[in-house]
């Protein structure tokens, strides 16, 4: 018996180990592309976003849509998004990166204090998580109305697109205070901008999603009361818990390589019993 107790714990660590050298890989792997992404590419984000704003400028003048190199990335966004989920926000958003980065360095300091923030309850997290579709709809009636330039003065992402390519933010002192807010809350919440506010991810969230492959979690063959993917989760959501919060999934892999019984995979949607 005691064999088989020793048996059960030393497997069980093994177990642990490997998940935290997966997840360990899956860390660096992101920080990788998201480097790379933010040194050839980080206003990628700004400028399809910025093809949202003109479209929604030019229906409001009653003029025909114009396709530019702005239309051309974010169809490309679009069709990714459609195909992969959210892989964008996940591990290629330049604006994503820095609240990973930002983050990090909370936590660090944090633990260098010892002293932890509380965590927000989940009830308000998801409330939250809602800002970003009025924030969303606020963008679209101002461009529609022909306010666009107030948008653009007054935003931070103005500022962030100014500052990776070196251009001057003087002029934009909302968009200033406004990106130092955003940073202040990157530091004390996980992923605080794509999930409160980020207008993009509203878009994302809100596609109809028909991805070739998809995460899928088998949860008959969950821990009973188990949340530890929840809780690993930058979002703070669980698989198949709720299908109206499916689109906030921004497929970062965090609960597939932390699950304890390894029951989430990445499989054919076409193929799924769902």
């Amino acid at each position: 018996m005691m064999e088989m107790k020793q048996k059960k714990q030393n497997n069980q660590k093994s177990q642990m180990q490997q998940r935290k050298q997966k997840m360990l890989i899956l860390r660096w792997a992101r920080v990788g592309i998201q480097i790379i992404f933010f040194v050839l590419y980080p206003a990628v984000f700004s400028q399809a976003f910025g093809a949202i704003k003109d479209i929604a400028t030019a229906i409001g003048k009653g003029e025909a849509i114009t396709w530019t190199i702005f239309t051309t990335k974010l169809m490309a966004l679009i069709i990714i998004t459609a195909v992969a989920g959210r892989v964008f926000c996940g591990w290629a958003c330049s604006f994503g990166a820095i609240g990973d980065w930002v983050y990090q360095i909370g936590q660090a300091i944090q633990e260098k204090i010892k002293k932890k923030i509380p965590k927000l309850p989940e009830k308000v997290q998801m409330l939250m998580q809602k800002m970003k579709y009025l924030i969303l709809l606020f963008v679209l009636l101002m461009c529609f109305i022909g306010r666009g330039d107030f948008v653009t003065k007054n935003s931070p992402w103005t500022v962030f697109s100014l500052i990776t390519s070196g251009g001057d933010i003087s002029e934009y002192k909302i968009g200033i205070a406004l990106m130092i807010i955003i940073l202040i809350g990157m530091v004390v919440k996980e992923r605080f901008f794509c999930q409160f506010l980020c207008p993009f991810g509203a878009v994302f969230s809100l596609m109809p999603h028909i991805p070739f492959v998809k995460l899928k979690r088998r949860s008959e063959n969950c821990i009973p009361n188990c949340t530890l993917c929840k809780r690993n989760c930058p979002v703070n959501m669980k698989l198949q818990e709720n299908e109206l919060r499916e689109g906030e999934c921004i497929v970062c892999g965090r609960c597939k390589y932390g699950c304890p019984k390894n029951n989430i995979s990445i499989i054919r949607k076409m193929k799924s019993s769902e």
